[in-house]
């Protein structure tokens, strides 16, 4: 991934076409570091000089890439190597006196006024640490009178990690004994951003937990941001806007798509509503899935992303709307059909499959493509009945 960003780095014109990749049998042992740095820069040259710098269609594990430019919504307008403070800025900062101990709050601002709580973010000062809950709140219950504590919080823990590529983001504050200190940070800000991506995987992280274990997540997944695209490579998450908790998500599903070994990869050129490869349409419609599985209610009536592909959005996925492609390879109907097994919203389908039932029966087999995907629910243990109406509703098309 260095020398990839390196070589876009000296070559402006290919930020403009989206991500690159070197495909070269050395460049999974071509690092820039100080001990091969001049036999590194020579290969990398030469590889560039040969024109071996190509648009990514790579499909194995690890080193899946998909072009998602569709996907991706309004950027920042900041450059993918000007990355913000690594130091987490609060845009707003709220100090209460508590009748005792240390209370701290960390909450998103969004744009409609409302405010997200942002959970798991651990806080170390010395001798304790306090870690935010689901409502972003975290408290030590004792303290003595007149101390002053110096709180410092890393957005990393051991299955994700939240930076600007070489090193992760962090916030630091101090509070008193017998205060509640409440951090808002804007969603859009700086901060928020990065923010935004943790709350989103730490989230995941929660479900992921309860439902299946964690014992699949065998390698971290490192988020960078700001990134030049929204992509998934090399076990590391590329996004460019941390507040759009859909696609961040998205690319995340495809990080915990490879990790459990789901289904086959395809890379390239995608748009949402059009038809390409059944490998291609089942990881980009099961990372979708993913993402709606994380953050949708399962009971809304008109389950829709809000950011995702902005030319069509909001993004409904309860009903595939008619113009979309028919057929398992088209990712939208993907989506739908994976959302129909699991959701408790009733649209012509009573099915409300546990998400444990469809992961267990796809775990490990990297299938090919919804077709084969729905063979292995069948043998979990979903009726055929159930599958041949689900399938229906949403492809179209025969089984």
């Amino acid at each position: 991934r260095d020398c990839r960003e390196a070589s876009l780095f000296s070559m402006n014109q290919t930020l403009e076409s989206g991500p690159m990749e070197l495909h070269h049998p050395d460049m999974k042992n071509l690092v820039l570091n100080r001990k091969n740095n001049s036999n590194a820069l020579s290969i990398l040259l030469s590889l560039i000089s040969a024109s071996l710098l190509t648009p990514s269609s790579y499909a194995s594990p690890l080193n899946f890439h998909a072009d998602d430019s569709d996907l991706s919504g309004e950027r920042l307008g900041r450059g993918v190597f000007t990355a913000p403070s690594l130091q987490l800025k609060p845009d707003e900062t709220t100090r209460n006196p508590i009748t005792s101990g240390v209370e701290v709050s960390v909450q998103l601002l969004r744009k409609d006024g409302s405010k997200v709580p942002v959970s798991g973010l651990l806080f170390y000062s010395g001798n304790f640490e306090l870690r935010t809950d689901s409502e972003g709140n975290a408290r030590l219950p004792e303290c003595a009178p007149r101390s002053q504590f110096r709180l410092t919080a890393e957005l990393k823990d051991s299955h994700f990690q939240v930076g600007e590529g070489s090193s992760t983001y962090r916030m630091t504050t101090s509070v008193d004994c017998g205060v509640r200190l409440e951090l808002t940070f804007r969603e859009e800000s700086d901060g928020g951003q990065p923010l935004g991506i943790w709350r989103v995987a730490s989230k995941a992280k929660a479900r992921l937990a309860e439902a299946i274990g964690l014992q699949f997540w065998s390698n971290p997944i490192e988020f960078v941001w700001p990134a030049n695209g929204d992509y998934y490579s090399f076990g590391t998450v590329h996004l460019t806007r941390g507040d759009h908790w859909d696609v961040v998500g998205h690319e995340m599903g495809h990080g915990i798509y490879d990790l459990g070994k789901l289904g086959a990869f395809g890379g390239g050129s995608h748009k949402i509503d059009e038809c390409y490869s059944e490998a291609l349409a089942l990881s980009e419609g099961w990372a979708s899935y993913f993402s709606a599985w994380v953050n949708v209610d399962l009971t809304d009536s008109d389950a829709k992303f809000e950011f995702m592909v902005p030319r069509r959005a909001p993004l409904r996925f309860e009903t595939i709307p008619g113009d979309v492609c028919n057929g398992p390879t088209n990712e939208w109907r993907v989506t739908g059909f994976l959302w129909d097994l699991v959701d408790f919203s009733t649209d012509n389908e009573a099915s409300e499959e546990p998400f444990s039932r469809l992961w267990r029966a796809l775990q490990g087999s990297r299938t090919s493509g919804a077709r084969s995907a729905s063979r292995l629910f069948e043998s979990a243990g979903i009726p055929r009945s159930v599958l041949d109406l689900v399938w229906d509703l949403n492809f179209r098309t025969p089984r």
